[in-house]
């Protein structure tokens, strides 16, 4: 082939690469989302997909002077992480372009565990630790257990609260009325002092840092003890030192 045809092929793919980016022919004009939840569906169709119409849930369908992103350009690895950054509630996410024209996107979802009091302020835990929502007060069903905050910074969606203090958490309010006859009515945690259970009568039981919490379960069980065969009721107990102190009414 003479230099001359070589120059008009080159010149012939240039011109059809510059089409291909600028036609809206590669253009989104369908998008499909699976495995997210109506809030997060909806929020991940304002962020890729706005003005354009859902058909159906998890089917969104682009009018011609709505078209969506180019997918020969379109970074999956970049969307994935915009989606999981923007939404603390989406745990992962999973983005393929479907040529010419689809996005396709399944999400998995991070799965509420607790929620998280401060101030007037309430905010949903998700089972790894990261902040999802915030919610009404009132508005705790389904969740494992209520833990308030008493000191430190204020958290926002997106924070991260150690996984431990939750799991904690969840067992002193699961064994303390079963193990010991002491029902929580608030577990507060700080980052100074721990955690801490306020039961009937204002009693009050200091656990400190979610560790060793068989231990602290066991001298507490001890301490339970001494009190019953005293017959006087407890008032307080601290369980953060190697030497627990504990206070009878």
């Amino acid at each position: 082939m003479s230099s001359f045809g070589l120059a008009l092929l080159l010149a012939a793919s240039l011109a059809a690469v510059a089409w291909a980016f600028q036609s809206d022919a590669f253009r989104m004009r369908t998008m499909t989302i699976s495995g997210a939840s109506s809030g997060v569906r909806l929020a991940i169709e304002d962020m890729l997909a706005p003005g354009c119409a859902e058909l159906q849930p998890g089917q969104v369908d682009c009018a011609s002077g709505a078209l969506g992103v180019n997918m020969l350009t379109l970074s999956g690895t970049d969307m994935e992480r915009q989606l999981a950054k923007q939404l603390p509630l989406v745990k992962s996410a999973q983005v393929k372009a479907q040529l010419p024209n689809r996005l396709e996107i399944s999400i998995a979802e991070r799965q509420p565990e607790a929620a998280w009091l401060v101030g007037t302020e309430t905010f949903r835990i998700a089972d790894d630790g990261v902040v999802i929502d915030r919610i009404d007060r009132g508005s705790k069903d389904g969740l494992k257990v209520a833990i308030g905050q008493v000191a430190g910074e204020a958290l926002k969606p997106g924070d991260h609260v150690d996984v431990e203090i939750i799991k904690a958490a969840e067992m002193l309010q699961e064994r303390l009325p079963a193990e010991f006859g002491i029902a929580p009515k608030r577990i507060e945690y700080s980052p100074f002092d721990g955690l801490a259970v306020i039961g009937d009568q204002d009693f009050i039981a200091m656990f400190g840092p979610p560790r060793d919490l068989n231990v602290k379960m066991a001298e507490l069980q001890r301490i339970v003890q001494l009190a019953q065969d005293k017959k006087t009721p407890l008032g307080f107990v601290d369980l953060r030192y190697k030497t627990p102190y504990f206070r009878t009414r």
